[in-house]
């Protein structure tokens, strides 16, 4: 029986000990392979500049940057060894002893709290192997630590290690976590700093400096400790490290930068490199964008859309707090938000706990805004408290952060409940308490660091004297609200073709929709002025005169504003917006008026084709109605595609390839992309008119290259030969003929600076601006495309879901004022320039209301250009007004 039991015993053995080898063969056999250093490709975080290199994003999917060993400090490697593997340097990649403790520790504790794994374990861990807690995936980690240890360097597992682990906030890798932490790279960090980020590994979120700092704290006292214990550092030095404050910073957020812009030059990049490439490689990505410029661009848009959403009316106070206790609450939680948002600097005490935010010094501003606190600034908008409504004096007293200000009724007459059937300047309030009272949270726009009322406060005749505060001690507020209006623009340099500012919309995070490249939207008159180029090429001038007179046409309508009456759908009477009419008018007027009958017979005569084409030349792809209202601009088109063909008119003709991004290099500094153009993103929509171009101007180049067939051509087809001639140049960047251009150029300055021109608000920018207006039916969309010499920008304004901006809501009041705003940012520092003159160009003082040759009588002289050839040579000879009969509607 003994004999039995006995064997049976050896039997088990030799089970147990074949069954272990096979485990032990099994997991061998399915260990990854050893990497090298110079195999290790980690997922890296790209870096996003503008073009005069300035950090102004990140793409990623792990925030990494790697850093050599040799340029990492020897207290930064020693602290990670104090408080993970103090005796990396002593074992072949495990540490029985440390095993034993650690299960010991936790057997006592009846959790886990120690882990027994080292440095070496760790990067097999996360490099290598899943994350499943099991003993076969704990036995893999163990056989792959000891043959890394065999394969590698110590050095190179710590290379590995320090640039491989989570240290939160979405940074991977001890360069990224320096950066973000502190905003300074790993060879500037100080020992407490040091010590802070050892401590983060173990527990990114339990020990994050930025939302616990006080548990940071605690980590950083046990690693630095743990330094002194094992002799990296001594007793004294880790004593007065932890008595060190640390200085950590919020996250920076670059989103706020160029959001639209970044987001669009993402999705490039990733359809023409792949998502791998973009997100975790490491590359290097120049952009066209100008920071200043664009932050000016959001600046322009936010301050335009808040103005008219003002315009249409007050919506209500945020909420409304009664008793003094919750508003004193309310103004303290307020404040320090404020100095938060204000800084992004926090300090750790020695104690764990945060210093109290203390408002960022700033002796100027002191000085010259004394009664705003230094985290507030002129033109900011704050939440406020509305402390006492004065219907006598007209005054609203706000209580916000550590100041106080005033509101005039005279800047809050607009706060009228919203109603777009009303102008806003004929449906005002006329006493404060109509919008607010007492105990309102509202938002308040810093205007002014002192209180000075533009009108005269004193009491009604025979009232009582008025109780009116010391204005000196009040701060100047305006009435303010967030807009529910969205707006667009694109801003292109005329000479260099970058995108210099690209917003598509008031928040990003609100909606990612880009208005400016992906919202097609009815254009209004600003169309005519595409079509007004394709007339010059036949055979109009700026002097040719048209009648400006009621006109029918049966079996269709319009649907734009001004077009006409829309009710019989058999009939279609277009108007003007004004539903007059003037009798004759030369185009010059026609078109810097913006009048709609003019337009008609325009594209009645040149044909809907003829300017579809021509509209095809310059870059516009969006879908085009085959019918008359296209010159009124009823079909629905891109921001970006309108803000192009304008900024070929102010090229001379020569296309414009928007430039989103200069170049992109790899993690090695290899240029990999060069000058790539927003362009690209419409390639397929744009291909087929661009082929179809090109095809045709490469027949016509070899018919002039034979003159005997040239000549047959020109016989046979005498218009399309003339034709053919104004459309087909050499080269093939030419889209049409610089005199052409120039003349629409110098027609669109009239938009600008005519007495009755719809653009005239642009004249406030001090230089030479071409550009047009455009509304549509019922207020839904406003326009404002123009350029200077150096830079075209284009502006629209509307609702997602379209609605009325608001009675008399024109593009020269919506959406020019956004552009001037804008444009005024972009040109600070260029010199002040006109637009270059091209060969063929002569200028004629005309009558401006005839067109004919100002001679000596003339009231009215215009100086204006002309393709040479097509000026005027007979002398104005003034007619009698036409007839009244032609300036009546017909529908009066």
């Amino acid at each position: 029986m003994l004999k039995k039991i006995i064997l049976a015993f050896v039997a088990l053995c030799i089970l147990g000990v074949v069954g272990a080898v096979l485990a032990y063969q099994t997991v061998k056999s399915n260990l990854p392979q050893i990497i090298t250093v110079q195999d290790y490709k980690p997922e890296l975080v790209s870096q996003v500049y503008d073009r005069n290199g300035k950090k102004i994003g990140e793409f990623f999917r792990k925030r990494r940057t790697l850093v050599p060993y040799d340029k990492i400090p020897k207290d930064l490697v020693n602290s990670f060894l104090a408080a993970e593997d103090d005796q990396f340097f002593q074992h072949k990649g495990i540490n029985p002893q440390a095993i034993f403790r650690a299960a010991l520790a936790n057997l006592r504790a009846g959790r886990s709290v120690q882990g027994g794994s080292t440095i070496t374990q760790q990067v097999a861990k996360t490099m290598m192997l899943s994350s499943e807690k099991t003993l076969t995936r704990k036995l893999s980690d163990i056989l792959l630590a000891i043959d890394m240890e065999k394969n590698l360097s110590k050095e190179d597992i710590l290379f590995l290690y320090l640039n491989q682990i989570y240290f939160g906030q979405g940074a991977y890798g001890v360069e990224q976590a320096a950066q973000t932490y502190y905003r300074k790279p790993v060879n500037k960090l100080t020992l407490p700093e040091m010590a802070i980020l050892a401590g983060l590994p173990t527990a990114p979120s339990a020990y994050n400096p930025i939302r616990n700092p006080s548990r940071a704290k605690e980590r950083q006292i046990y690693v630095l400790r743990r330094m002194a214990e094992v002799g990296f550092i001594t007793q004294e030095q880790a004593e007065k490290a932890i008595q060190e404050p640390v200085k950590v910073y919020v996250r920076e957020n670059y989103e706020e930068y160029a959001p639209f812009y970044l987001e669009t030059v993402r999705q490039m990049l990733v359809a023409q490199l792949g998502e791998n490439m973009v997100l975790d490689k490491g590359l290097r990505i120049y952009t066209a964008l100008d920071l200043k410029q664009q932050l000016a661009a959001q600046d322009s848009v936010m301050a335009g859309l808040k103005g008219l959403d003002k315009r249409q009316g007050y919506r209500g106070p945020i909420k409304n707090i009664s008793s003094d206790s919750d508003i004193e609450a309310f103004i303290t939680e307020n404040r320090t938000k404020l100095i938060g948002d204000s800084t992004p600097e926090r300090i750790i005490q020695p104690d764990g706990k945060y210093a109290d935010l203390i408002a960022p010094i700033d002796t100027k501003a002191a000085k010259e805004h004394p009664l705003l606190p230094s985290y507030i600034k002129i033109n900011d908008t704050v939440q406020g408290v509305v402390s006492n409504v004065d219907d006598t004096s007209g005054l609203v007293y706000v209580k916000f952060a550590d100041s106080q200000g005033l509101i005039d009724i005279d800047s809050m007459t607009w706060a009228r409940k919203p109603d777009s059937e009303k102008r806003y300047d004929l449906a005002t309030i006329k006493k404060p308490s109509e919008a607010l009272k007492k105990g309102d949270v509202i938002l308040v726009k810093i205007v002014g660091d002192k209180f000075s009322p533009t009108r005269t406060i004193a009491p009604k005749k025979g009232a009582a004297p008025l109780n009116l505060p010391d204005f000196n001690k009040y701060v100047d507020l305006e009435l303010d609200q967030e807009p529910l209006v969205e707006g667009a623009l694109i801003s292109l340099d005329q000479d260099s073709q970058d995108v210099l500012a690209m917003v598509g919309g008031v928040n990003f995070a609100r909606s990612e929709f880009n208005r400016a490249i992906q919202a097609p939207r009815q254009t209004g008159s600003s169309f005519k002025s595409i079509v007004y180029a394709s007339a010059m090429d036949k055979g109009y001038n700026p002097a040719t005169p048209i009648m400006d007179a009621p006109l029918v046409y049966e079996g269709s309508t319009g649907d734009e504003e001004g077009q006409g009456d829309s009710k019989d759908s058999k009939v279609w009477k277009p108007a003007n917006h004004s539903k007059s009419f003037g009798g004759d008018i030369i185009v010059r007027n026609a078109l810097s008026q913006s009048l709609n009958i003019p337009a008609v017979k325009v594209i009645e005569d040149v044909g809907v084709p003829w300017a579809t084409e021509y509209s095809r030349r310059l870059g516009i792809f969006s879908p085009l109605n085959p019918d008359f209202t296209l010159v009124l601009g009823s079909s629905s088109v891109t921001l970006y595609e309108m803000t192009k063909a304008f900024s070929e008119l102010g090229r001379l003709g020569k296309r414009t390839r928007p430039l989103l991004i200069h170049k992109v290099a790899d993690a090695d500094g290899k240029t990999i992309l060069e000058n790539v153009s927003l362009d690209a993103r419409f390639e397929r929509e744009m291909k087929p008119y661009e082929d179809d171009f090109e095809n045709r101007r490469k027949e016509y180049l070899a018919l002039m290259a034979d003159p005997a067939k040239l000549e047959e051509f020109k016989k046979k087809e005498p218009k399309k030969a003339a034709l053919a001639e104004n459309l087909f140049f050499q080269d093939p960047e030419q889209l049409i003929k610089p005199t052409t251009a120039f003349v629409m150029t110098s027609l669109l300055r009239g938009v600008v600076e005519d007495k009755n021109g719809t653009g005239a608000r642009a004249r406030a920018l001090g230089r030479e601006v071409a550009g047009k207006t455009g509304s549509t039916n019922n207020y839904y969309d406003a326009w404002f495309i123009g350029y200077t010499p150096q830079v075209a920008t284009g502006v629209w304004v509307g609702f997602d879901k379209e609605k009325s901006l608001g009675k008399g809501e024109v593009g020269g009041r919506s959406a020019l004022p956004i552009w001037v705003d804008y444009m005024k940012a972009a040109h600070e520092g260029l010199p002040h320039v006109t637009f270059p003159v091209p060969d063929g160009i002569v200028f004629a003082n005309i009558d401006s209301e005839t067109g004919k040759l100002a001679n000596a009588s003339t009231k009215n002289i215009l100086r204006q250009a002309f393709a040479e050839g097509t000026e005027p040579t007979a002398a104005s000879s003034k007619q009698e007004e036409a007839t009244d009969f032609y300036k009546q509607d017909f529908s009066e």
